[in-house]
């Protein structure tokens, strides 16, 4: 068959070329701009793009053909097959770098204070740990963060599951002054669609007074107990319910307990600070306020600092 490939209307069209053109449906304008058809530039024309692609995909190859001169059939089934090898890497780039880019934000939205301190307050929950259970793992987050020192806003939901059932969190925070602020904090159990709110307001604690009369306050009820130590004796307090008050060093006091020795109060009170099961006790990881100043601290977070026993001395010598 005479090979008349460039001509225009006058050439022959083979029937083995004749078929779709994954290159002109996927790329369109561009594979046009390469194969001299340049009617592929009407994929510009609003409402006409809709139904370009189709009509190039079903056209391209026989427009191709009359556009532009051709070596062969081989010659030209040999260059549309590159262009639909090469549409399917460019296709398959962005589709990679979409889901990359994705899952970039949601993992630096569930490294953010604000996920971290609603993480930290929900596991503090004692309602969400008789739905959920513990442990429990969290799924990557969906929603908006708008971080702009020293304000901020956060609306974001995340799935938990634990060892008694799956759920759902919402929640909306906002930043003040640099700190953040969690406004709601909501279950949402899987099987009953339940809403649960565990978001309680935290109870002012009180104003610091001196050491002698704090020790005229009960605040808990408590039994003492003698503890022997080299070269002194000292007291610790062992606590039926309630907030410990430590007796000694407030950062040695505490220390000596893990997360599940704290009583819900003192769990509560932790959690303000931005403490979770999860990090107590790590080497590794801490809160933001660990390396924050009294000064610097929220009003709540000073309020829980002075309920368990930390005062602006003891605190800003850590």
């Amino acid at each position: 068959m005479e090979n008349t490939s460039g001509q225009g209307k006058k050439a022959i069209v083979p029937p083995e070329i004749d078929r779709w053109n994954w290159g002109a449906f996927l790329l369109n304008w561009i594979w046009g701009i390469g194969n001299n058809t340049f009617i592929a530039l009407l994929m510009f024309v609003p409402f006409v793009n809709f139904i370009m692609p189709f009509v190039l995909g079903v056209k391209g190859s026989a427009w191709a053909w009359q556009n532009k001169e051709w070596e062969s059939i081989d010659h030209f089934k040999a260059v549309q097959k590159k262009w639909a090898y090469w549409t399917a890497i460019v296709y398959l780039f962005f589709i990679a770098a979409f889901v990359g880019l994705f899952f970039i934000v949601m993992s630096s939205m569930k490294d953010s204070d604000a996920f971290k301190l609603a993480e930290s307050q929900f596991e503090s929950s004692r309602e969400a740990s008789e739905i959920i259970g513990k442990p429990f793992s969290t799924g990557l987050p969906s929603g908006s963060i708008e971080n702009s020192e020293p304000s901020g806003k956060a609306t974001i939901s995340f799935g938990v599951e634990g060892s008694k059932g799956k759920g759902t969190v919402y929640f909306d925070a906002v930043k003040e002054l640099g700190k953040w602020k969690i406004n709601s904090l909501v279950l949402e159990e899987e099987a009953t669609g339940k809403r649960i709110d565990i978001n309680p307001p935290v109870t002012p604690a009180p104003a610091p007074v001196d050491e002698s009369a704090a020790a005229s306050v009960a605040l808990v009820e408590k039994v003492a107990e003698p503890v022997e130590k080299v070269g002194a004796v000292a007291e610790t307090t062992v606590v039926k319910a309630g907030v410990r008050k430590p007796t000694g060093d407030v950062n040695a006091f505490w220390e000596n307990f893990t997360w599940d020795d704290l009583s819900a109060e003192e769990k509560k009170l932790w959690a303000v600070l931005g403490w979770n099961g999860r990090i107590w006790g790590s080497e590794s990881e801490s809160p933001a306020s660990e390396e924050t100043s009294w000064a610097k601290l929220s009003e709540a977070e000073r309020a829980a600092l002075t309920s368990l026993g930390y005062n602006k001395k003891s605190w800003n010598k850590e």
